[in-house]
């Protein structure tokens, strides 16, 4: 028996639909399934800006380093106002906005000295402005390989194994700035650089850098941009809080290496080098003119980035 026309014509739209249903059903699917992959969850389960205080305890309570947020910058509270370093503020709150939680290593309490997720770990504490308390966890040892680490928020018996080892971020002892000299390279206007015998001085006019003494000739953004950038990152070996500059051979005594720098504002500061350290690190005291900090800086910083000649401006 033949089947009507217009019957097998509904079978066909019913399979249409049926068909387009089917599709529509596994796009959905898919969304779900890619946002499901996008949304990992994480282990800090906070949103790092919102953190303005943190605590770094060691191991043992052995140090404690306690940062605060200030306007745009982090200081250690626990060490003179100092400021933290930046990059390792990033650090952190890269890992606080993206690790993943991890895999479950262990719910066993027993565990805990065995992974260092006690006493023996690093603690890792953060409040909001409001002091409200957003973590509270202990980063333990480092896992299989030492490609991952243990960690454990402090009120839960959950130990995770991370996907990264994180641990040497938490290890640091000291959280402060070691970047001697602070400042913007392109709002210097003068310079005035001393090297043992060698003195010279560069003018910045509005046709660029103009060397002035000991003759005149011109320079140019090429020449003196790179030698600001370096001194504007010029890392210490060691901030020394236990001496003072008179003691240091930074002031009291002829400068064999003085470099000022002017800026834009009309002030001027000036980087100093002092006695070399009598112990076999091979550093230098250092330090500024306008600061009462002292630090120390390897040998090799003192001969290959503050050494000058005439004619390498």
């Amino acid at each position: 028996m033949a089947i009507p026309v217009s019957k097998f014509k509904n079978v066909i739209i019913l399979l249409a639909i049926l068909a387009f249903i089917l599709v529509l059903m596994g796009l959905v699917q898919a969304i779900k399934g890619n946002d499901n992959k996008r949304d990992v969850a994480t282990f800090f389960r906070v949103d790092s800006d919102k953190i303005t205080k943190i605590n770094v305890t060691g191991v043992n309570g052995l140090y404690e380093n306690m940062l605060e947020k200030r306007d745009d910058h982090w200081v250690v509270v626990n060490k003179g106002d100092y400021r933290v370093n930046p990059d390792y503020i990033t650090d952190l709150t890269e890992i606080f906005d993206d690790m993943p939680r991890g895999e479950l290593a262990s719910r066993n309490p027993d565990k805990f000295e065995e992974l260092q997720v006690d006493e023996l770990g690093v603690t890792i504490q953060a409040w909001d402005k409001k002091d409200k308390q957003l973590i509270n966890a202990i980063i333990g040892k480092e896992g299989p390989g030492f490609l991952t680490t243990y960690m454990r928020h402090a009120d839960s018996n959950n130990v995770y194994l991370s996907i990264k080892n994180i641990r040497p971020v938490f290890n640091r002892t000291d959280w402060r700035d070691k970047r001697v000299w602070i400042f913007d390279p392109l709002k210097v206007t003068s310079i005035d650089w001393r090297y043992e015998s060698t003195e010279f001085s560069l003018l910045k006019t509005g046709d660029g850098w103009q060397q002035i003494t000991p003759f005149n000739t011109p320079s140019s953004d090429e020449k003196v941009g790179p030698v600001l950038t370096t001194l504007a990152d010029l890392f210490a070996a060691n901030i020394r809080e236990d001496i003072d500059k008179e003691t240091a051979g930074i002031i009291g005594k002829p400068q064999d290496i003085r470099i000022e720098l002017g800026f834009e504002t009309g002030e001027k500061d000036a980087l100093i080098v002092g006695d070399k350290l009598e112990d076999p690190t091979e550093e230098y005291y250092i330090g500024r003119e306008n600061s009462q900090m002292v630090w120390t800086i390897d040998s090799f910083t003192v001969e290959n980035t503050l050494k000058k000649e005439i004619g390498d401006f």
